[in-house]
C-alpha cells in the first residue's frame, strides 16, 4: 500500500512540474464544455441528415413501386437491382458509419460490443425513415405543377414556364422525369380489355398490354382509380407488361 502511494504521489508531482514547466498546458473548464457541445451537435447533424436520406430512400421505393419488382420472378430482380437509388443508399451507408464512429466517443457506447451499437443504430434509422415517409413530408416538397412557383419578371407574359419548374427542385425534380428501369407507376385511368391506361407521375398516358405471360402475383382485379406498378419495356406510350401488382400511393 505504502509503495502505491509514493507511485501515486510520484505520478502527480511529474504532472506537476510538467505543468510549471509549460510542458503541459492547462485548458480551462469552458474550452472541454465547449467542445463537448460541437460535438454533441455534430452527432444530432449527422442523426438527422441520416434519418432524412433513408425517410427520402423509403419515400422513392414506395412512390416509384420499386420494392415490388422482385415478386415478379429473376427478371423483376434484375430491375430491382438496376433500379435501386444506389446513390442515395450508399450515402445512408456512410452516414450510418460516420455516427457510429462519432457515437463511440460515449461512454455509453464504447463500453459495450460494436454490434450492439450497430444495431440500435439500424433500428432508429430504420424505424424514423419508415415513420418521416409515411408522413406528407416528402410528398409536399416533391409536390410541384406547372405554373403553381411565381414566374420571374423575364418570364411575364410568356406562353411556357422556365425549363425545370414544374416538379420541385433538386432530388424531388429528378423524381419527376426521371424514368426507372422498365418500372411504370401510376394510376389506371381507363380499361380496354385485356388492356389497361394508366396515368404516371409526369401526367404522362401508358397504354398497358395485357398478355397471356403477363404475371399476376395478387390477382387481376384492378379498377379504375387503382394506384398500380407495371413492370415491362415501353415503347413509345405502349409498355407490354411482363408484371402488374397494385400498391398504395
Amino acid at each position: 500500500m505504502e509503495e502505491k502511494k509514493e507511485q501515486n504521489e510520484s505520478i502527480s508531482a511529474r504532472i506537476i512540474g510538467a505543468v510549471k514547466s509549460g510542458e503541459i498546458k492547462m485548458r480551462p473548464k469552458w474550452h472541454f464544455i465547449f467542445r463537448a457541445i460541437l460535438w454533441t451537435v455534430g452527432v444530432a447533424i449527422v442523426a438527422l441528415a441520416l434519418v432524412y436520406s433513408a425517410s427520402l430512400f423509403v419515400f422513392i421505393m414506395a412512390r416509384t413501386g420499386i420494392w415490388v419488382a422482385p415478386v415478379f420472378g429473376l427478371r423483376g430482380l434484375v430491375v430491382f437491382l438496376t433500379s435501386l437509388p444506389w446513390l442515395l443508399l450508399i450515402l445512408v451507408v456512410v452516414f450510418i458509419v460516420i455516427l457510429e464512429i462519432m457515437v463511440r466517443r460515449y461512454s455509453f457506447a464504447w463500453r459495450q460490443p460494436l454490434i450492439y451499437s450497430t444495431v440500435a443504430i439500424l433500428i432508429v434509422v430504420a424505424a424514423g425513415g419508415i415513420l418521416i415517409a409515411a408522413t406528407p413530408f416528402h410528398s409536399e416538397l416533391s409536390h410541384c405543377r406547372p405554373f403553381e412557383r411565381p414566374l420571374p419578371p423575364s418570364y411575364i407574359g410568356a406562353s411556357v414556364p422556365p425549363r425545370g419548374s414544374d416538379c420541385g427542385t433538386g432530388i424531388y425534380r429528378d423524381l419527376g422525369p426521371r424514368r426507372f428501369n422498365d418500372i411504370h407507376a401510376g394510376v389506371i385511368t381507363e380499361f380496354s380489355l385485356p388492356n389497361f391506361t394508366i396515368s404516371n407521375r409526369q401526367q404522362e398516358k401508358l397504354l398497358i398490354l395485357v398478355t397471356r405471360r403477363t404475371r399476376l402475383p395478387f390477382g387481376e382485379d384492378f379498377m379504375v382509380g387503382d394506384a398500380v406498378v407495371v413492370v415491362g419495356e415501353r415503347q413509345g406510350d405502349q409498355v407490354e407488361a411482363f408484371g402488374i401488382s397494385e400498391i398504395d400511393q
